[in-house]
C-alpha cells in the first residue's frame, strides 16, 4: 500500500503523529479508529487474530497519512458515528483480504468521506461504495475507472489533438492496463449496484466523437457554408486543424458552441449552420478507432474490448462513478486530480 507521508528519516511521520488540528491530534485520532475496530471485531483465533491487527494498523496508519497530506482538518470527522462506522467497515474488510488494490482505493473514498459534514448526495454515495468496493475484485475497479475515463469525462484543458493524444496516453491509458470485462463480470456489477444497462448503444468513437468533434473533423470550404452564414469568420471560424487549406468551427463540441460561442459572439441566427458546420467531414468510426490505437497498447485494448463487449451498454450509477473514480487516483495518483464532486454533487 503507498504511504502519502514520506521524508528523509521519519521526519513528515513524526510531525503528522504530533500535529493538532482543531483540538484533536493525528494520533488521538488514529486510536479512536483503532479501539472502534477492537470493540466491535470478529471473533478470530490467536494467529487470524495477529494477521489481522496488523492489517488494520496498515490501513490505518495508510488513512490517516492521507487525510493529514489531502485534508488535515477532515480529521475531526472521526469522532463522527456515521465516519466510525465507515473506518470499521473499510478495517474489517481489509482485516480479511489484505488485498492492497482494495485497501488503497477504500482509503481513498475515507478521504473523501471524512470532507462530507451533511447527509448530502455525496455522502450517502461514498458510504454505499465503501461497502460495495468490497464484493469486487481488482479487474473490476478497472472496468469501473474505464468507464469513467471514457463514457464521462472530458478534458477541458484540450484544444489540440496532440493535447488528447497526450492526455489518452498519460490519463486513460495507464488507468484501463489489464482491461477485461466478461458478461459475468459486467453482471455482477450490475448486481452490486454500480452499472445499469442500456438499450442504447455508445461506441468507443461515438463518444470520442461527440466530445471532441473538433479534433476529428478534416474541414469545410467557403463554398460549404450556406449563403446567409458565409460572413461569419474568425473567431467562430478557423483554420481546420488537419487541413489548413480548409476550415472549421472553433467549438470543440456542441455544449461549447451553444453555451460559448454563439451567445459571446451574438451569432444566434447562425447556430443551425454553425451546428452543421461542427461535425462536416468528420472522420470515420475506423479512421478514429485506428488513430487512437496507434498510441498505445493499452488503448487498443481498450477498444477492442470496448467494442467486443457490452461496455458500449453500461451506464455508471453513483456508486460505480465512487468506486471508479477512486481506482482511478490509485493508479494515476498524481496525474489525476479531480474531485469526486465533478462527477457526484
Amino acid at each position: 500500500m503507498k504511504q502519502i507521508q514520506q521524508a528523509g528519516g521519519n521526519t513528515n511521520n513524526y510531525q503528522a503523529q504530533n500535529m493538532t488540528v482543531n483540538g484533536l491530534s493525528y494520533t488521538e485520532a488514529k486510536d479512536i479508529a483503532l479501539d472502534v475496530f477492537r470493540a466491535n471485531a470478529m471473533e478470530l483465533s490467536q494467529i487470524a487474530r495477529r494477521t489481522a491487527e496488523a492489517r488494520v494498523e496498515e490501513i490505518t496508519d495508510a488513512l490517516f497519512g492521507k487525510l493529514m497530506d489531502r485534508a488535515p482538518e477532515a480529521i475531526q470527522s472521526v469522532t463522527d458515528p456515521g465516519m466510525q462506522r465507515a473506518i470499521f467497515r473499510a478495517q474489517e474488510e481489509y482485516a480479511c483480504s489484505g488485498d492492497k488494490a482494495l485497501g488503497e482505493v477504500l482509503i481513498d473514498m475515507l478521504v473523501d468521506r471524512a470532507q462530507t459534514s451533511d447527509r448530502s448526495l455525496q455522502q450517502i454515495t461514498l458510504n454505499e461504495a465503501i461497502k460495495t468496493a468490497p464484493k469486487l475484485a481488482t479487474h473490476h475497479f478497472t472496468i469501473l475507472a474505464t468507464l469513467l475515463l471514457v463514457g464521462n469525462t472530458q478534458f477541458t484543458a484540450v484544444s489540440t489533438i496532440a493535447e488528447l493524444h497526450e492526455k489518452l496516453k498519460t490519463l486513460v491509458a495507464p488507468a484501463v492496463a489489464g482491461l477485461r470485462a466478461t458478461e459475468s463480470d459486467l453482471r455482477h456489477l450490475q448486481y452490486a449496484g454500480c452499472i445499469s444497462f442500456d438499450i442504447t448503444e455508445r461506441t468507443f468513437s461515438h463518444i470520442i466523437s461527440v466530445t471532441y468533434p473538433a479534433l476529428f473533423v478534416r474541414g469545410f470550404t467557403r463554398e460549404q457554408i450556406s449563403e446567409p452564414s458565409r460572413n461569419v469568420g474568425f473567431p467562430a471560424i478557423i483554420p481546420c486543424l488537419r487541413d489548413p487549406e480548409k476550415f472549421q468551427v472553433s467549438a470543440m463540441n456542441k455544449d461549447v458552441l451553444e453555451r460559448s460561442l454563439i451567445p459571446e459572439q451574438g451569432l444566434e441566427e447562425h447556430s443551425a449552420e454553425l451546428n452543421r458546420l461542427l461535425e462536416t467531414n468528420l472522420m470515420t468510426a475506423e479512421e478514429i478507432e485506428e488513430e487512437i490505437s496507434a498510441l498505445h497498447p493499452h488503448l487498443r485494448t481498450l477498444i477492442d474490448v470496448w467494442s467486443s463487449s457490452s461496455m458500449r451498454h453500461c451506464t455508471l450509477t453513483s456508486v460505480g462513478i465512487a468506486v471508479g473514480h477512486a481506482n482511478a487516483r490509485r493508479t494515476l495518483g498524481d496525474e489525476f486530480n479531480a474531485g469526486i464532486d465533478v462527477w457526484v454533487k
